[in-house]
């Protein structure tokens, strides 16, 4: 592993600066700074305001048919920065806030999952709040634990996991499947963020009109261990209020060969998402180049 360079560095104090900030603030203020964070990164920093922009005219054709790329790209900035700063917050979660500020849908959908013993493979997008989800659903007693991905900046990498074990969430690298097959064992559910482009190694279905290459490895541990394979979405309502909703578990044909097995479950889950994406597209991060990809 490399040391981490002076950029990684100042980048991890400016993470740590802001997460003890937010953590002095009632959950509006910290709320309301994530939305102007969001709109300085799109507006004056212009992140990848054109891959946003981009992306929305292409996949979501949002010019003709709704708002302009433009503002709806600029929504979905504000969210992301929302969600940032509740996910800085999220040691501050405890059970009475999340019965004042978000409402559950679809919670015997899990609980029927750990009645039989097997845990579940929870699938879920770069989609509203999803780490204070995540928080939420540990701190009502279901066990869970991330599949996490490899970030370039390893200080900040540790530092989200603090994070996240703060809240009760457990966190495991994707190194093999039988690892995380392990996990199940133990009846927790497993949760993945499957929406955004695997390369060569993905498998190619339709995401918004067009093939995209989605991680299958939700598939593939559903059919390795017989675990239900649920997806899961956190709704903004209002400033600081969300909705959880979990939907019924996807089917598991095993009848078929496991190649068709896992690509109509991979179909199945970002179908899923993408339902979502189009009832609410400022929640989903169009920053991603999500079609980099191409079949072939």
């Amino acid at each position: 592993m490399k040391p981490p360079t002076f950029q990684d560095r100042l980048e991890y104090l400016g993470v740590i600066f802001f997460v003890r900030a937010v953590r002095l603030m009632p959950d509006w203020m910290a709320v309301w700074l994530g939305d102007i964070l969001g709109r300085i990164a799109f507006d004056l920093l212009r992140i990848r305001r054109r891959v946003t922009v981009a992306n929305l005219r292409t996949h979501f054709d949002c010019d003709r048919t709704g708002p302009g790329a433009v503002t709806l790209g600029r929504r979905a900035y504000v969210n992301f920065g929302r969600a940032i700063a509740e996910f800085a917050r999220i040691a501050c979660i405890d059970v009475p806030y999340i019965r004042s500020h978000i409402r559950m849908e679809g919670l015997t959908h899990l609980d029927r999952a750990l009645e039989k013993g097997k845990g579940g493979v929870l699938v879920t997008g770069h989609f509203g709040s999803w780490e204070l989800m995540g928080c939420a659903l540990v701190q009502l007693g279901y066990p869970l634990t991330f599949v996490v991905g490899v970030q370039r900046n390893r200080l900040v990498q540790s530092l989200m996991n603090r994070l996240r074990g703060e809240c009760g969430i457990r966190v495991i690298e994707p190194t093999s499947l039988l690892q995380t097959a392990r996990v199940l064992r133990d009846n927790r559910f497993i949760a993945m963020l499957s929406d955004q482009d695997a390369g060569r190694s993905g498998v190619f279905v339709d995401f918004l009109g067009e093939p995209a290459s989605t991680h299958a490895g939700a598939a593939r541990l559903a059919l390795l261990t017989g675990a239900p394979l649920i997806t899961g979405f956190m709704i903004r309502t209002g400033l600081t209020r969300h909705r959880i909703v979990i939907e019924e578990p996807i089917h598991v044909d095993r009848s078929m060969k496991a190649t068709e097995s896992v690509r109509r479950l991979t179909q199945a889950y970002t179908a899923s998402i993408e339902a979502y994406v189009r009832r609410h597209p400022d929640h989903w991060l169009w920053a991603h180049r999500r079609w980099k990809t191409g079949p072939g």
